[in-house]
């Protein structure tokens, strides 16, 4: 069952993280959004147009200059000693922020928004290396969500904050002066948040720095790119930034043109996408159980789209208002419908990107894994500048209206999302399986923290019904690849399943002569790529509950190649069988979502067990569960 994940923020390993993260995003926002408000309302139109893009430009341009070296850094030294060095600097910014927003000097303060995304990129590198780092496998997914929810409410805030102070900033009012006390005493909070992280030691102390960016990343990328849900699952991550960007950036003259509100309505909507992806994110960790799920990240790609493409149509019958305040557009016909959908667009966003970063922290070396996400911070950085310049062709070049290059970025999302699914089918089968593991049965497990996080492995298992790897591929974290029995593959769903899973057909009943060398060849390649594997030795479904006696040549496969084996033991499913199979048919009843009960037992290396071995641990940890 999933844990509380709001449980973390009674706990020292992740609380000072959390407000240390939280501080930093609005101290940001709050100083750039409290820049450009300025420059729109103190210059010319086009001007103030030039300075805004040379501001978002600068932000962003450190993230290309700098991530490599921040991954590094954060893989070498201490991350918590890292942390505080960073938010002294942010200090310093402040300071040096507060003069150039009093002198309104603008050169100067374009280049405290440089220095902040400086601090920006540095930080990111170390603040998600540390979440996996401080927290337990089974907190990571929690983590996460907590952070992505304080990331967007911590924007907001200072985007409000920022844009409200600066209208008090006339002679005689203190709205400067308001901002100047609270970007200080936040980055004092921050700091003082920071000395609390634990120590994090650093996983590659005697790393020799890169500082040439280029080559490091690609040498990065290429680390990554060894490990395809890794890799992957950045492409996706900075995809979603690309489509967030496109949509967010639109949201001001989406607001004016097409609805026809005020500043108002632009918070409003703000708003609803914030507290749209706060709870998305939130709802991770229930949805999955408190694992990190990749059968979310499908649902939360379809959410977008449909979302998404929702909001473009319905937008373009939408009457437009003049310059209508908060009340008139709450009052107008379909703007509840707006921010509904706008409100489900982060929500989907959320369960779509708290599982990816879950994914490449847990299955990143932990050697590497601070310079694997600075990379992906500064490809997310390129996919922004991309979703510009897409913007600028569809919207300046082509003239199309906001509402259809809405639907035309839905659309674009779908079919960028089903090529990444399509290299990597594991997100798509975790999400096919999700729903009859999750409505069919009420499962419960333990002890499948035997099963190791990487490297190759073999799963043993009992054999009770046509569901059991429907069962295990939903609660083992892992992608796990069967060994299925050939008449399975009879079937045109099944068969279309299984290839989709990349399942391998045992040939042990085949009469090709060369069937069984083919099936033990595959095997050991799997094995050998470092994959996980699930057989069901009994070679068919037990009608009595009963472990069946195993299949000759599971000893052959067992003394191919040396690997962990770890036998589990389903209990449940197989009391409606043991019920059911001695009743005549008048009288057979099936009970309405069984409860099934996996137990994994101690890993045993291939090589030194056998077949008896093997059913002796299985028939043990179904006594222990009937004994219990």
């Amino acid at each position: 069952m999933a844990q509380n994940q709001f449980k973390l923020l009674g706990t020292r390993r992740f609380l000072p993280l959390f407000i240390t993260q939280v501080l930093a995003v609005f101290s940001d926002n709050l100083y750039k959004n409290a820049l450009i408000v300025l420059l729109v309302f103190r210059m010319t139109e086009e001007e103030a147009n030039t300075l805004i893009n040379i501001a978002t430009s600068l932000y962003i341009l450190p993230y290309f200059l700098f991530s490599a070296s921040a991954g590094q850094l954060a893989d070498k030294i201490d991350k918590s000693k890292l942390i505080r060095i960073y938010k002294l600097a942010e200090i310093g910014i402040g300071l040096v922020g507060i003069v150039a927003l009093f002198t309104r000097h603008y050169a100067l303060s374009l280049a405290v928004i440089f220095c902040y995304g400086t601090y920006a990129a540095l930080f990111s590198a170390a603040k998600f290396s540390l979440i996996p780092q401080q927290l337990n496998r089974d907190e990571l997914l929690g983590g996460n969500a907590l952070i992505q929810m304080g990331s967007f409410i911590g924007t907001l805030a200072g985007t409000i904050v920022g844009t409200l102070l600066v209208g008090f900033t006339h002679p005689g009012q203190h709205g400067l002066t308001f901002i100047a006390i609270i970007l200080i005493c936040v980055a004092l909070s921050g700091y003082l948040a920071s000395c609390a992280i634990p120590k994090a030691p650093a996983p590659s102390p005697k790393l020799h720095i890169n500082w040439n960016p280029v080559a490091h990343a690609m040498r990065v990328m290429y680390s990554a790119w060894q490990i395809p849900s890794v890799f992957y699952s950045i492409l996706a991550i900075s995809w979603f930034w690309l489509i967030t960007t496109a949509y967010l950036a639109q949201i001001p003259n989406f607001t004016r043109d097409v609805l026809g509100g005020s500043e108002e309505v632009i918070t409003l909507l703000l708003c609803s996408l914030t507290v749209g992806t706060a709870l998305g994110s939130l709802l991770c960790n229930w949805l999955s159980r408190g694992r990190i799920e990749p059968g979310l990240i499908p649902l939360g790609a379809i959410g977008i789209t449909c979302t998404g493409m929702a909001l473009g149509f319905h937008s373009s019958h939408f009457h437009t208002l003049t310059n209508a305040d908060l009340t008139q557009f709450l009052n107008s016909r379909g703007s509840f419908l707006i921010l509904l959908y706008i409100a489900l667009f982060g929500v989907f966003g959320g369960i779509f990107t708290v599982p990816l970063y879950a994914m490449i922290q847990d299955r990143s070396s932990a050697e590497i894994r601070a310079q694997i996400i600075a990379i992906s911070n500064m490809l997310n950085s390129l996919f922004i500048v991309a979703a510009t310049l897409l913007s600028i062709t569809f919207l300046d070049i082509f003239q199309i209206s906001i509402p259809k290059y809405f639907v035309i970025i839905a659309l674009l999302n779908l079919v960028v999302v089903s090529l990444i699914f399509a290299k990597l089918p594991e997100f798509i089968m975790r999400v096919l399986l999700l729903l009859p593991a999750r409505t069919l049965y009420r499962v419960n497990f333990k002890g499948l923290d035997q099963i190791p996080n990487e490297g190759p492995a073999l799963i043993v298992s009992n054999h009770i019904s046509f569901l059991d790897p429907v069962i295990l591929a939903d609660i083992v974290e892992r992608y796990v690849r069967f060994v299925a029995h050939p008449a399975i593959f009879k079937s045109r769903l099944l068969r279309c399943i299984l290839h989709m899973s990349d399942a391998i057909p045992i040939g042990l009943d085949l009469d090709d002569p060369n069937s069984r060398e083919r099936t033990y060849k595959a095997i050991e390649e799997s094995l050998e790529n470092g994959e996980l594997l699930c057989i069901f030795p009994e070679g068919k479904i037990s009608k009595d509950g009963e472990l069946q006696p195993f299949l000759k040549d599971i000893e052959e496969i067992l003394r191919r190649k040396s690997v962990p084996v770890i036998p589990i033991a389903l209990h449940g499913a197989d009391a409606q069988a043991e019920n059911t199979a001695q009743q005549p048919k008048k009288k057979r009843k099936r009970r309405l979502f069984p409860e099934v009960l996996v137990i994994a037992g101690q890993p045993v290396e291939s090589i030194n067990t056998d077949s008896q071995s093997l059913q002796k641990q299985m028939r043990d940890l179904k006594k222990n569960k009937e004994n219990n």
